[in-house]
């Protein structure tokens, strides 16, 4: 295997909890030197969520170590002005400065896109907030649940005649994290091109609206306000989850033609179904839902799941189990993922953790464990900076850093 495509990058990275820290490990893995900033007094929240084995400690969050690999840690005080200046020159040696700070704090620090540049003309900054740098709700404090209700999400989510929900869990922090990549990416390719560097400033919340097409084009275009409808979809039927035998065993399905609906139908031992005028084209189907699902549910409540979902896909049907996390990891397929990476922590040994979904035909990612806290502070003040041992230790004793 070659070099990696992204050495000889220096990202800076101020960011924190989950959107830009994912990002900013993909760029690590594929070769930038990516240092993370954190202050003792304010590191990373995500540190401290969960505890390793049950040991608690800054170090050993299975989720930081999870989405922070192949970084170095640099820890500040950046209210102390020397860590300020040192965080500047820092920025002189480096390609891509990012964060997702509430608006306003790397101005309060001095180390705002417009600051910066008197320091790298060429520089490249991502800014990733909830609603973005301006605006009447631009200095909002937003998380994944709220960037969801704000984007329009939660609205089209859960069932018909019930509350709005959201999608459980950190989404959409991740998907908004491969964007953030994609998008410093263009800059980079676009600052080779012109020598210019440039400014991203992304809204968590448009990154969301803007995976929202059906509901946005429905409105734009015919001025219709789409509601929610769970699992259903307006062109198919059966689409949906269904329940297998066993304890929370269930199938996914999703059936397109008349075709498909008469091999499901063969498949689940009912073929007399698909003749009933109903049932035997699309239309009458997405007509008659409720009387079809609780058709469906009844003959699916009978078979073992796998067994059904393996027959099911030798007739070429969508379908396939609805797996718990537990099964998902040790599902053969997932097994042998090359987003399944094994890497050895200093605290919490060796463990697996997700990387990159894709197989590179020629690019072998460089994946490393999470950083400890401050854990590269003394070698990048050293070796990039210059900074002597006596040096470092005075910025210890005088609370610049630790």
């Amino acid at each position: 295997m070659g070099k990696l495509p992204l050495e000889g990058i220096r990202v800076l990275d101020f960011g924190w909890i989950y959107a830009v820290p994912h990002a900013t490990a993909w760029l690590g893995a594929l070769g930038a030197d990516v240092i993370k900033v954190e202050t003792d007094l304010f590191r990373d929240m995500i540190r401290d969520v969960g505890a390793t084995d049950g040991v608690p400690g800054p170090n050993r969050c299975g989720i930081f170590n999870a989405i922070n690999f192949s970084k170095r840690s640099l820890v500040l005080n950046l209210h102390h002005p020397e860590a300020q200046e040192i965080a500047r020159r820092l920025v002189r040696l480096s390609d891509i400065v990012t964060e997702n700070f509430t608006v306003g704090n790397m101005q309060k620090f001095g180390l705002d896109y417009e600051s910066l540049l008197r320091v790298r003309p060429d520089l490249i900054m991502l800014s990733g907030t909830p609603l973005g740098q301006s605006g009447p709700m631009a200095r909002s404090v937003g998380y994944g649940p709220t960037t969801q209700a704000f984007a329009g999400m939660c609205h089209l989510t859960g069932y018909p005649g019930r509350y709005p929900c959201g999608t459980g869990g950190t989404w959409p922090d991740f998907a908004v994290g491969v964007l953030m990549v994609f998008l410093t990416l263009c800059a980079l390719h676009h600052r080779d091109a012109t020598g210019e560097g440039q400014y991203l400033d992304l809204s968590m919340a448009e990154v969301v609206t803007s995976m929202l097409p059906e509901a946005m084009l429905e409105f734009f275009l015919n001025g219709v306000s789409l509601e929610a409808v769970g699992n259903r979809d307006p062109a198919m039927a059966p689409h949906g989850v269904f329940a297998a035998s066993g304890d929370e065993r269930w199938v996914a399905l999703a059936i397109a033609t008349d075709a498909e609906f008469e091999m499901l139908c063969e498949v689940l031992g009912e073929p007399r179904l698909a003749a009933d005028p109903r049932f035997a084209h699309a239309g009458g189907r997405l007509e008659n839902v409720d009387a079809l699902e609780a058709e469906i549910a009844r003959l699916v409540r009978s078979f073992d799941r796998d067994e059904l979902v393996a027959r099911l896909c030798q007739r070429g049907l969508a379908a396939c189990a609805v797996y718990s996390t537990p099964e998902l990891m040790n599902d053969s397929a997932w097994r042998e993922s090359q987003m399944r990476v094994t890497v050895s922590h200093p605290e919490c040994g060796e463990r697996i953790i997700p990387g990159l979904p894709v197989e590179f035909s020629d690019i072998q990612p460089g994946y490393r464990a999470a950083p400890l806290l401050g854990g590269d502070t003394d070698r990048i003040l050293s070796e990039l900076l210059g900074f002597s041992t006596a040096e470092i230790e005075r910025l210890k004793r005088e609370r610049v850093t630790v």
